[in-house]
């Protein structure tokens, strides 16, 4: 996949409002997973929350934000 940024301002996203995939490739990108699925990744470039560094994908600022969210949410629930 060739380098991806937004070119467009990211508007701002909610944990909630992520879906199972776009989580699943949060956590996956976190952990340096080496698969991804295409459609959710895209999305999540498109988010502002996942760009590419160093050849690798990784969180943005807004992204880690969404992640910690999402983790804080999980505890909450347990």
């Amino acid at each position: 996949m060739a380098n991806q940024t937004s070119h467009t301002r990211p508007q701002s996203v909610t944990p909630d409002s992520l879906t199972a995939a776009e989580r699943a490739v949060l956590f996956n990108i976190e952990t340096r997973a080496e698969w991804s699925d295409s459609r959710g990744v895209t999305a999540l470039f498109e988010k502002g929350l996942v760009t590419r560094s160093n050849g690798r994908f990784a969180l943005t600022d807004q992204g880690r934000a969404a992640l910690d969210g999402l983790l804080q949410n999980h505890q909450r629930r347990r």
